[in-house]
């Protein structure tokens, strides 16, 4: 007891030292970081180190902690070895691919993801103030989760006087109920489980970005060093416009996928997750400074021999039309079939991830759901024959668009509306969870005053301006503007609407949109 006592103060004297000198290997390994600088303050446990080996969180997450340390209390350490500590614990105490993969919107930075908890209480004293999926990638400990109670009231002592806080004990709630809700639903029974995924070699990508349609790729990644590589990705658009990027990227968790990547000149991160059980990729590619310039992307990595289909272009096609149908995926090749209400007529091009098919629909049917069987393997209901549309939606129905430039350093957030037709299911009305989603139509674009006071406050003439095509709404500038009523901002309050054509019949959807200020406090983790 007594020599592990001393080796205890040592250490912790050791800490204090290094602490204050700085070490100077800027290679250094992720856990001698830890036992070297965090030991000043993380006092040596059973488990590894107190606060420390309690908690389990995303590589973002432990970035945050990580320059907290740094901001708050004087931890001193290079960009190289904050990029260690954070990879080791990533690699030590990360989540488990199931344990993340509720919460990757966040993650992914999905624009205007709304958010749904059951647990109002949850809501109220948790993500009011920033999301829930914060909470919810993260793993700790009944104690732990105490601490970050406390740490919320000692780093923000006006807490309790804030709106949902004042009218109620907000502390007395929060330990005695919001606790045993996180350590029931978010502890850290479980232990990380590192699965380790060769991610060298090809992938292949099927994406669709916001505003500009789906497109096709191959991810070329190279190995070099551990969990490090070079890649190249090499693409088109199903409209046959490129897209190619260089960069690098790591991996946390050994399944976690960071990337940097230059498109054109202009910055694009790709923040991927390999589903350690089928192997496949999912996750978003958007641009570093406007991520609201977003797409979503399916992967396979192009060793995988099951056949897959990752994207199909387009996925509906009207009764008695001829078109030409692209298939993306894995192990394709020309034994296929489709159901009945789809007609092959010739297969245009045929290579192991990718199928091309001029097909024609039939006249037959009012709707039908198409049916494919590749190398045997059936995929049900991927394709629609329809006469005609029932309706019209947009996506998002509800966004947020940001004023800047202009009186600031911060850039416009761009909002990007998207219109899909939408055929009756079976119950034989729109709006309801049967409905068929036939794609992605070519809609005209308006904005409107979204009620009275929005009219008054002439919102339409200042917000922005959307492009009548591609539903793309730009704000204004920052900053006071002295034309308006008070020489208030151009914020507004927005009605977006879209029109789409269809034979005879004129369809109409709208969105609401906030026009709002700059959001100066952007962490990985909203």
């Amino acid at each position: 007891m007594k020599t592990k006592s001393l080796n205890s103060m040592l250490r912790v004297s050791v800490g204090l030292l290094v602490g204050t000198v700085g070490l100077n290997a800027a290679n250094i390994d992720g856990k001698t970081i830890i036992e070297t600088k965090c030991v000043a303050c993380h006092t040596p446990t059973s488990q590894g180190f107190s606060r420390i080996s309690d908690q389990r969180k995303t590589p973002e997450a432990w970035f945050m902690t990580v320059d907290r340390m740094q901001k708050d209390h004087g931890l001193v350490i290079t960009k190289e070895q904050e990029q260690s500590v954070v990879k080791y614990l990533s690699d030590t105490q990360g989540l488990n691919y199931e344990e993340s993969k509720d919460f990757r919107y966040i993650l992914e930075k999905t624009p205007n993801y709304q958010e749904k908890f059951d647990d109002t209480l949850f809501v109220e004293m948790c993500a009011r103030c920033h999301s829930g999926a914060r909470v919810g990638l993260q793993r700790r400990t009944q104690g732990e989760w105490d601490n970050l109670v406390n740490f919320h009231l000692g780093k923000f002592p006006t807490l309790e006087y804030q709106a949902l806080a004042r009218d109620r004990d907000w502390l007395d709630i929060a330990q005695k109920q919001i606790v045993p809700y996180l350590k029931n639903t978010y502890g850290n029974e479980k232990k990380f489980e590192l699965k380790a995924i060769d991610f060298e070699g090809s992938w292949t990508l099927f994406g669709h970005k916001l505003g500009d349609g789906d497109f096709s790729a191959t991810l070329k990644l190279t190995k070099t060093s551990k969990d490090n590589y070079n890649l190249t990705l090499n693409g088109k658009f199903i409209d046959g416009r490129e897209l190619n990027a260089t960069g690098s990227a790591i991996v946390y968790s050994g399944y976690e996928f960071r990337a940097k990547l230059d498109v054109n000149g202009v910055s694009y991160n790709q923040i991927f997750a390999v589903n350690p059980e089928t192997l496949q990729l999912s996750g978003s590619m958007f641009e570093t400074l406007h991520p609201e310039e977003y797409s979503y992307v399916k992967g396979l990595k192009s060793t995988n021999k099951d056949t897959s289909i990752l994207g199909i272009y387009p996925t509906s096609l009207k009764a008695g039309e001829t078109t030409t149908l692209t298939i993306i995926g894995n192990n394709l090749d020309k034994n296929i079939k489709l159901s009945q209400g789809l007609k092959l007529n010739k297969i245009l091009e045929a290579a192991s991830n990718k199928l091309v098919l001029d097909v024609t629909a039939s006249s037959k049917y009012d709707v039908k759901e198409i049916d494919f069987t590749i190398n045997s393997k059936k995929f049900e209901k991927e394709f629609v024959v329809y006469k005609k549309l029932d309706g019209l939606t947009i996506t998002p129905n509800y966004a947020i668009s940001r004023i800047g430039d202009g009186g600031g350093a911060m850039p416009k957030q761009h909002a990007i509306f998207e219109a899909y037709g939408v055929i009756a299911g079976s119950d034989g009305k729109v709006g309801t969870a049967d409905d068929i989603n036939i794609g992605k139509v070519d809609a005209k674009w308006n904005i409107e005053a979204f009620d009275e006071r929005a009219i008054e406050d002439e919102d339409v003439k200042y917000v922005g301006t959307i492009d009548s095509f591609s539903g793309r709404f730009t704000p204004s500038f920052a900053g006071p503007n002295p034309k308006r009523k008070f020489s208030t901002n151009n914020a507004g309050n927005i009605k977006v609407v879209a029109t789409y054509k269809d034979g005879i019949e004129t369809y109409k959807a709208d969105s609401h949109m906030m026009v709002t200020v700059q959001k100066w406090v952007n962490p990985p983790i909203n």
